[in-house]
């Protein structure tokens, strides 16, 4: 497998098994926005960093 530690934007699939997220899941929100990314051609790049800090936000929000 592939160095993820230093790399930010990964693929789907990458994003996926770092994160623990589906796939689907994955891809909608970058369809929606949700997810932050960026797209080659048609290609989605996961911002992992930007996408762990926004789902912590939400979870520290949910506990307060």
């Amino acid at each position: 497998m592939k160095d993820t530690n230093s790399r930010p934007f990964l693929s789907i699939t990458e994003a996926s098994a770092v994160t623990g997220l589906s796939q689907f899941y994955l891809r909608n929100g970058c369809k929606t926005g949700d997810v932050p990314h960026v797209r080659t051609g048609n290609k989605y790049l996961v911002n992992v960093p930007a996408l762990l800090r926004k789902l912590d936000a939400v979870t520290d929000k949910e506990s307060a």
